[in-house]
């Protein structure tokens, strides 16, 4: 059963197009793996795909719905965004916070919940990525590992039907990676669906259980993880896979 669907999504910047007419089709736990080179338009898919970047073409359907990515409207947009979540680089916390309201903060204001309820919603979810003994911490208390489980939980506790995740590591030193990429993979086994632009292999080939190839703005392949790491046919994709594994 298709999560979300996008069709012929393009994207330009100052006349220059980013992505090429892009479709997708995300089934429900499924953990796509977005994988290229720099540059080759995998953020701003993501970003285009949760209206943070508005597409200059395309078709998305979502929960049965179809939407045409140009003429959709705000309220069209908040609907779609209130059964997503979206994990970013720089974790995007607010810094006079702790980690309990940096979670309860969209609960309440957001989706107006009671604020005993959304406290209850944001342990629980602290607690699944090991933080809620770190519930009454701010950001400057925490690890930037911590600071991005802390933004896994924000989304989370939204019970959304997918979460995207741009690429949640590359801000982060590199001992902290391993505890990011475990709870992700926590997820991943407890069905979550998830869309992750990402350089670690590791990630792609053992979790993911599907991988998107792009380059300058185009999808190169798409494939089962196996198959790509397996049966990389493509000569590009051989030197890249070499690449980024040293």
């Amino acid at each position: 059963m298709s999560v979300i669907e996008i069709k012929n999504i393009k994207k330009s910047f100052q006349g220059k197009e980013i992505l090429h007419g892009i479709n997708l089709s995300v089934d429900k736990g499924d953990v796509i793996a977005i994988i290229g080179p720099s540059g080759s338009g995998k953020t701003t898919l993501l970003r285009c795909m949760n209206f943070l970047e508005k597409a200059d073409e395309g078709i998305m359907i979502f929960e049965n719905e179809k939407f045409e990515l140009d003429k959709i409207k705000n309220k069209q947009i908040g609907h779609i965004r209130q059964r997503t979540g979206f994990v970013f680089q720089n974790y995007n916390l607010f810094l006079n916070k702790t980690a309990l309201e940096n979670v309860t903060e969209g609960l309440i204001i957001g989706r107006k919940m009671h604020k005993d309820e959304a406290k209850k919603i944001a342990f629980d979810a602290l607690e699944r990525v090991g933080l809620k003994d770190r519930a009454d911490y701010k950001p400057s208390q925490l690890s930037g590992g911590q600071q991005q489980r802390v933004a896994i939980a924000r989304a989370i506790a939204t019970n959304p039907d997918i979460i995207y995740f741009d690429e949640p590591t590359s801000a982060l030193d590199p001992e902290l990676i391993g505890e990011v990429l475990e709870v992700m993979k926590k997820l991943a086994e407890e069905g979550m669906t998830m869309l992750v632009v990402t350089h670690e292999m590791s990630f792609a080939k053992n979790v993911s259980n599907k991988v998107v190839f792009m380059e300058q703005g185009y999808v190169v392949k798409e494939s089962s993880s196996k198959d790509f790491f397996e049966n990389p046919e493509d000569e590009r994709i051989k030197t890249f896979i070499a690449n980024i594994g040293r």
